[in-house]
């Protein structure tokens, strides 16, 4: 009998992450990946450099930078923005701009005077430079 019964518990404790475990479709959908390199050129054909995931939110020193080239599985999904900064290590907020659904290659040539950038998750907040 109690064999039985820490078999059934074993079996119920086991049963309950698996069932919670699971995201639902819009979770998904919301934490969609892909990478981006950014290119000196606006066609992003010239001098591109590696690639980083635009779900990482650190900071891109890529100044004089002129395109950006997504690719990966999930490109141009998931809702991302470009924080743009005048300075060195992305010290605050000048411009953000939501990122383009569904393009290789856009072109951040009025951004050119930038000396960082960093990709975020969701919407911009109000400039702040």
């Amino acid at each position: 009998m109690f064999s039985l019964k820490t078999l059934a518990i074993f079996i119920a404790a086991a049963a309950t992450p698996l069932a919670t475990a699971a995201p639902a479709n819009d979770t998904l959908v919301a934490r969609a990946d892909y990478w981006a390199m950014f290119c000196d050129d606006t066609d992003c054909s010239q001098n591109c450099g590696q690639s980083v995931k635009v779900s990482n939110p650190g900071c891109l020193n890529q100044n004089g930078r002129q395109s950006v080239l997504f690719h990966g599985a999930d490109s141009g999904f998931g809702e991302y923005s470009l924080v743009v900064s005048p300075g060195a290590d992305c010290p605050c907020q000048e411009t953000c701009t939501q990122l383009p659904n569904d393009i290789g290659c856009w072109d951040i040539s009025q951004y050119q005077d930038a000396k960082s950038f960093r990709f975020i998750s969701g919407h911009c907040d109000d400039d702040n430079c």
